[in-house]
């Protein structure tokens, strides 16, 4: 059975933030190039809007895949088979990102992860398409850590039992090395497809990045975990759509991301028993138990952050009404009009950073604490099996 595999992140943005006003052209030609694929299966994150998801589905379906996706935009992702799929789901991630920090997207997106079941002549296979949590506190690169794990251990928790052959892709926002990385591949015995540092999916050689500083480097995997009783073997492991285009007189890549794809070649040997070494597993499992804890703190700290900065503009508005109700020697309609504005205007912000102190951190702590839990779980089979 050989089994041709890909993932790209697109960066279909919705048209108002599409900072190179590009997104419909580059659709329209990677929509154009699936055609000349020879993918069994392509992941694709970043499909935003409901014309991105429209442009690749005609391209798709022309080429003769099946397209997968979901109600609202599965937090940007669709998957493209050309096997036949028996069953999909998607199911979002319990950690959403910061609420106040909506020109992040990471809140409003919803980001999640696809479950697929699809047939390759007499053997079914798991496939998992996801895109994890972005690094944007460069200051605590700790935290990001921590909640791409808390997102893993959420995909960790539902296909852990699978006895099949799974498939997990997509753009994991980490990179070969990174203790998310480390967690996820020694929990679940994944090997990735491709080496993890060769083929940098992040790099100044894409016209999009070409004044970035940082090294170049892959954060976009495909890992494989074949059932009991096949070998596998990478055959070909590369860029995909990493040719630039011609859009308006400029040749530009087609994402900001290049695609990465491999040929994995599976066949039976009754001798081959796919396992994962407990040592391997009960380190994973207290590394990220220190990177949940690590979590935890923060979200108590945003807690303390948001209620003290609603204390001060709580304050601000008491002490605006108290302006209001003291007679002025003058006593001007503009000047009762000013108080008036910033009493409402103080107030709107105390009310909603005591609700996002309430809500967001109850959110976070409730997503650390599933996570917490498919670690127990974890924990208690290395146990058993010791």
């Amino acid at each position: 059975m050989r089994l041709r595999l890909g993932t790209f992140n697109v960066w279909g943005l919705p048209e108002i933030v599409d900072v190179a006003d590009d997104v419909s052209s580059r659709m329209r030609l990677i929509a154009e190039r699936l055609a000349e694929s020879d993918l069994d299966l392509l992941l694709i994150q970043e499909a935003w809007t409901a014309e991105v998801r429209d442009t690749l589905r005609a391209g798709a379906e022309a080429a003769g895949f099946s397209v997968v996706e979901h109600p609202s935009g599965s937090g940007g992702l669709m998957t493209l088979s050309r096997l036949p799929v028996l069953a999909a789901q998607f199911e979002r991630f319990h950690f959403r990102g910061d609420p106040e920090r909506i020109d992040l997207g990471e809140y409003l997106g919803g980001k999640g992860f696809q479950t697929l079941r699809v047939r390759d002549r007499d053997r079914t296979l798991t496939v998992v398409n996801t895109h994890l949590h972005a690094r944007y506190s460069r200051a605590r690169p700790r935290l990001n850590n921590a909640v791409r794990t808390a997102q893993l251990l959420q995909i960790v928790g539902r296909v852990r039992d699978v006895s099949e052959t799974l498939i997990v892709g997509g753009d994991l926002n980490c990179a070969k090395g990174d203790p998310e990385y480390e967690i996820f591949r020694s929990l679940l015995g994944m090997s990735e497809l491709g080496g993890g540092t060769h083929h940098p999916t992040v790099s100044r050689t894409n016209w999009y990045k070409r004044d970035r500083r940082g090294r170049d480097k892959r954060i976009d995997f495909l890992f494989l975990r074949p059932e009991a009783g096949l070998a596998w073997e990478t055959k070909d492991a590369r860029l995909l759509f990493a040719e630039p285009a011609r859009i308006r007189a400029i040749d530009r890549s087609l994402s900001d991301h290049y695609g990465f794809r491999a040929t994995v070649a599976l066949e039976s040997r009754t001798s081959w028993l796919a396992s994962r070494p407990l040592s391997d597993q009960a380190a994973a499992i207290e590394r990220a138990r220190e990177l949940l804890d690590l979590a935890d703190a923060e979200a108590d700290r945003r807690e303390r952050v948001h209620f003290r900065t609603a204390g001060v503009w709580t304050a601000a508005a008491v002490a605006a009404a108290f302006l209001r109700r003291t007679d002025p020697v003058d006593r001007r309609r503009f000047l009762r009009a000013g108080v008036d504005v910033l009493t409402i205007g103080a107030l709107a912000p105390a009310v909603g950073l005591g609700t996002l102190a309430r809500l967001d951190s109850g959110d976070k702590r409730g997503a650390f604490e599933e996570a917490r839990r498919v670690l127990a779980g974890l924990r208690e089979e290395v146990s058993r099996s010791a």
